[in-house]
């Protein structure tokens, strides 16, 4: 008993691991045409298709070009009505291995659908989701991991350059820690100095007023946002009512500031170390041991801002 139990939870862990996945139409695109080029191959070389010999290869074309269709509304248009469920910041194991049987279930579906409308024979609907998914589940699931494993690769050694970077940095890290007498949680409206940062809540009860170099990274929690400081050595934590959005748009005019998840805004300026995985950076920052994220979708804005800040 305690063994099938053990077996259980290995097998969750395994299905909650974290999992890269881009559903950028570009990236679909591209996915989609490899795979119809696949079946195409596939089916030629080894046969199976009831074609005569005359219309197999433009059969097996047009059978091509509706696999990529399928993928593509599978991999792409589904996600885009499906943001929340699709989010690749949450993609795991156990949701790919669901995902896969759903694309091989549109494909199965464009496969009937082809050969109803061409007029040729064809097996049960489970028959051809039977054949289709010993014919495509592997490799979907192969060439996945495959692209984990270069990003992770790529990423890997990016993080390596920016901690060479980091390592002579324009700005000490002493200089990150010095006490802001002006930090105010008070709600009363008092004159703020032009270099401080000035946040407050939605309904403008809550006010927290701050040294740049004091704001190591903001939240985004639900309906409000934690922001996360430095007071001399002291981390503390101020929750606000607010969005990550407002936050972004009230920093916008500090270059050190950059939002680098959507549930994350960091001080690139408090980053002491970065490390790569495959679905984008993990950083270090001073006073805190926290680990911030950098996904995937920002890690082009991230390089670059964070050469210029440094």
């Amino acid at each position: 008993m305690a063994i099938f139990a053990g077996m259980l939870q290995s097998l969750k862990r395994f299905l909650n691991r974290p999992l890269v996945e881009d559903f950028s139409f570009r990236h679909q695109v591209w996915s989609s045409l490899q795979g119809g080029i696949y079946v195409f191959v596939f089916v030629y070389l080894f046969g199976g298709a009831p074609f005569s010999e005359q219309s197999r290869v433009g059969m097996l074309a047009l059978f091509g070009l509706g696999c990529a269709v399928s993928t593509l509304v599978a991999n792409w248009f589904v996600p885009t009505l499906l943001p929340g469920w699709f989010d690749e910041d949450r993609w795991t194991v156990g949701r790919h291995a669901l995902h896969t049987l759903f694309v091989l279930f549109c494909i199965s579906i464009g496969n009937q659908l082809l050969l109803l409308v061409t007029k040729n024979p064809y097996p049960s609907f489970w028959r051809m989701y039977y054949l289709v998914t010993i014919i495509g589940f592997f490799p979907i699931t192969v060439s996945v991991f495959m692209a984990e494993r270069r990003r992770m690769k790529r990423n890997l050694a990016h993080a390596r350059a920016l901690n060479d970077q980091l390592a002579h940095p324009t700005v000490s890290t002493t200089e990150m820690v010095r006490p802001s007498p002006l930090a105010d949680q008070s709600g009363r409206t008092a004159p703020v100095p032009a270099n401080l940062i000035s946040l407050q809540s939605d309904n403008g009860k809550e006010r927290l007023s701050l040294q740049p170099d004091q704001l190591l990274y903001v939240e985004s929690i639900g309906n409000y946002v934690e922001v996360h400081w430095l007071n001399v050595t002291q981390l503390q934590k101020t929750v606000l009512r607010s969005t990550l959005r407002d936050v972004a748009d009230k920093l916008s005019t500090y270059p050190q500031f950059l939002r680098c998840h959507r549930a994350f805004l960091v001080n690139l300026r408090a980053i002491n170390h970065t490390e790569g995985n495959a679905r984008g950076y993990q950083l270090t920052l001073t006073g805190t041991s926290v680990m911030v994220p950098v996904s995937r979708s920002y890690l082009a804005a991230f390089d670059a801002r964070l050469t210029a800040v440094h």
